[in-house]
């Protein structure tokens, strides 16, 4: 029997991918990476492809990682609700908005921006702090529009 994307979502499951995966079965591959130059390391994040959850799983049928949600989530002003947390590596990370009793909206995962363990809303875009000293900007309407800062 395969699971609805709701149903991995209630058990604690995402895809273990750098990628945003909405309630529909949409799924944005992302390419996330450093780059140093003289003035430092900076951080990037950008779409690579569009793609469908079934794509993804008929070529990996172990894509289904366990995530722990940080008890530090937050309301928005429109009363969707924002989790962050970590995978099962501790490199992991990742956030989701919900709607209506959590219905999952969307959900990002990283495989390597470290555990999420803070976030606000911050100028109409969530704002999550991993544990690598990085802070990511998500816009909510387009999630794949993500900024990586270093926190000070």
């Amino acid at each position: 029997m395969n699971k609805s994307i709701q149903q991995h979502w209630n058990e604690s499951e995402l895809p273990g991918l750098d990628a945003i995966l909405f309630s529909d079965g949409t799924m944005i591959i992302l390419n996330i990476y450093a780059s140093i130059a003289k003035t430092g390391r900076r951080y990037y994040a950008s779409p690579m492809c569009e793609t469908t959850l079934k794509s993804v799983e008929k070529y990996d049928d172990d894509v289904w990682r366990h995530i722990q949600r940080h008890p530090a989530s937050f309301v928005l002003p429109d009363g969707k609700k924002v989790y962050f947390g970590e995978g099962t590596m501790g490199q992991e990370g990742f956030v989701a908005l919900t709607e209506n009793n959590d219905q999952l909206i969307w959900a990002l995962f990283c495989t390597n921006s470290n555990p999420f363990v803070s976030g606000e809303f911050v100028n109409g875009r969530i704002r999550v702090y991993s544990t690598y000293d990085l802070y990511f900007n998500i816009d909510i309407l387009t999630p794949e529009k993500i900024t990586i800062e270093a926190a000070e």
